[in-house]
Formats: C-alpha cells, sequence, structure tokens
C-alpha cells in the first residue's frame, strides 16, 4: 500500500526544513517547534508521526542505511549479472553519500554519537556478508568482513571531513584502488 500524498508531502517538507536547520546549528539545538515553523507544519503533525527530534533524526538515518543497502546491491548485481570484476564505474554508494551530504556530515561529525556510526557498521557488515557471499566466497572470516566494513566507513568519513571536496567519480577511483592494492575485488 502507497503512502497518501500527503504524508509524503509533510516527510519531504520535514527533511527539507531540518535539513536547513542542520545547516544552521548541531542537531542538539534544533527543538521541534523550530523544526515545525520552518516545515509549514504542525506540532500536532510532528507527533503524530514521531516522538521527539531524536527518533525522526533516527528513521532519516534508518532510511539512509535502506538507500545504502541498495547502492551496495546494486554494485553486487551488476557484476553478477555482467560476470566482470570491479570497476570504479559499478560503485554507486559514493552518489548516494553525496546527494545526502548534509546529513552525512552530521552522522560522521566528531561530535555525533557513537550510535549512528554502530547503525552503519552493522548495517554494511551485513551488506559485505551477503556481497562475499553473492561473489561466491565460501569461507567467510568475521573479522575480514568487520575489517571491510569499516575501511567502507572509514573513507566515507574521511570524505565527510574533508568537505566531500573530492567528486564521486574521484572517490570511486580512490575506493577501487584501495580495494585493488589489497585484492578485495
Amino acid at each position: 500500500m502507497t503512502e497518501d500524498l500527503r504524508v509524503i508531502k509533510t516527510k519531504k517538507n520535514l527533511r527539507t526544513a531540518f535539513i536547513r536547520l542542520l545547516d544552521e546549528k548541531t542537531l542538539d539545538k534544533i527543538n521541534v517547534s523550530e523544526l515545525c515553523r520552518t516545515a509549514g507544519i504542525t506540532r500536532k503533525t510532528f507527533y503524530l508521526h514521531y516522538e521527539n527530534i531524536t527518533i525522526y533524526f533516527e528513521g532519516i538515518i534508518e532510511d539512509l542505511l535502506d538507500e545504502i543497502e541498495s547502492a551496495m546491491k546494486r554494485t553486487t548485481d551488476h557484476r553478477l549479472m555482467k560476470n566482470e570484476r570491479l570497476n570504479p564505474k559499478m560503485i554507486y554508494i559514493f552518489e548516494h553519500i553525496y546527494e545526502n551530504k548534509e546529513i552525512y556530515q552530521i552522522v560522521f561529525s566528531e561530535n555525533s554519537r557513537f550510535t549512528y556510526y554502530a547503525m552503519f557498521y552493522d548495517r554494511i557488515k551485513k551488506l559485505v556478508r551477503n556481497s562475499m557471499e553473492a561473489i561466491g566466497i565460501e569461507e567467510i572470516n568475521e573479522f575480514e568482513v568487520s575489517y571491510q566494513a569499516n575501511a567502507i566507513l572509514g573513507v566515507i568519513m574521511e570524505w565527510s571531513h574533508n568537505g566531500f571536496q573530492d567528486s564521486v567519480e574521484e572517490m570511486n577511483d580512490i575506493l577501487f584502488s584501495i580495494l585493488k592494492r589489497y585484492r578485495v575485488y
């Protein structure tokens, strides 16, 4: 069943307002009244869907995790469908991250809660394991899975800390060269 168009519009307005506010202040300084005023919705509408700002932000993170999963799955599917080795043009995760860079800067800022990193780590670890299984790796070492998940997150965090100065294409090349160096492709 699809969502009501009003709900979709409200969520879009909330996200736009939230990002605008995050551009002006830190997450802990944003309150529900201000978010609702900026989004053009009532507090009642906000509380109908969310308990507080933190819960709202964690919902955004869950959406981002779903989108990362989709991007990583697209990379794996592309490799399997074409039956070829990984190349930089097959890496889709950086497109998603760049499109949502304002939120990623918050998630991976030095002031961010470790919980957010852990949420990304757990999901990416699962995706790495699934990718390894999909390309036919029979013996999967959990330390290797953990290493790769942290490596991916480390690259994303470094890009974020550098203000996303490198292009998506450059990031694809950077990750590809790292993977190639360690023969992880």
